[in-house]
Formats: structure tokens, sequence, C-alpha cells
């Protein structure tokens, strides 16, 4: 997990393929420009029993927020129990388990790699927040940092 500024995004070109072209898309605010699938969205936040894990096995998923904050919980994927595919054959699957690991905050101005194989579970309540309006964009992994699920 990498956890930094979205005005910095470009120095993790090495670990993030295409990082630059995907700061200029956010910074202009076109998803389409960026070389990658990008997902707006934008959702209230939630109490954590509300909430599941997931994890992916080759496709980094980059949080980029542009409006509010979350808390996202993080924890190896291996101490969680497997659940089901994600659907539409979509890269990953579901995992149950109460929040463990690390809780890190995205807040607006900043972005969240999540790597293959890092459970994640987002959407969590932090102060002074309702809601989060964010970029996921789903950047196809090296296959050295791939993973099964």
């Amino acid at each position: 997990m990498i956890l930094d500024q979205i005005s910095r995004l470009s120095l993790y070109e090495r670990e993030i393929p295409g990082a630059s072209a995907i700061a200029a898309a956010f910074a202009a605010e076109n998803p389409g420009a960026a070389p990658c699938e990008v997902r707006e969205k934008a959702y209230a936040l939630k109490e954590d029993s509300q909430r599941r894990f997931e994890v992916h096995g080759h496709t980094i998923d980059l949080m980029m927020a542009r409006e509010g904050a979350e808390e996202i919980a993080l924890c190896p994927d291996d101490r969680l129990e497997k659940a089901e595919a994600l659907p539409g054959g979509a890269d990953g699957r579901k995992l149950n388990g109460a929040p463990c690991g690390s809780r890190v905050q995205l807040e607006a101005g900043w972005f969240c790699a999540i790597f293959p194989g890092e459970a994640h579970m987002v959407g969590g309540r932090v102060p002074g927040a309702e809601s989060v309006k964010k970029w996921v964009v789903k950047v196809p992994c090296p296959e050295a940092f791939c993973t099964e699920v």
C-alpha cells in the first residue's frame, strides 16, 4: 500500500504503471484520458458492520480522493475467510471478517494504491466527513506483483 498526495503520484511510475498519465487525467477531471479503467465513485460512509473486505490478484486499486474522506482498513488476505468472487468476472473476491490490520485515512487531494493480495475495506467513518467522492483506477499490475486470490 502507498498513501501519498496526488501531487506526488508521478513519482511512483515504477510501482504504478501510467501514474503520470493518470495524475494528468485526474487534474483535468477527464477520466477518459487515463490509460486504464477509471470508476468515479461517490458514497456515504458506513459503520464497520456494513462494510466488507475485497482483494484483487492482478490489478492495483488506485484510489484518488477528490472530496470528503474515508477510512480504509487493510490487512493480509490470509487473515480473512475467502468468500464469493467479484461479480461479472472482475479481478478478485470478497472476504469475510471484521476490520483488522492497519487503518488509513484517505482525504481529498490524497491517493492510496492497494496492491494485489492486500485486502481492503473502504468507506469507513472518519470524524468530520459524511461521504467521499473519488476515482478508483484499475491499474493493470506488473506480473511480479500479481497473486492468486
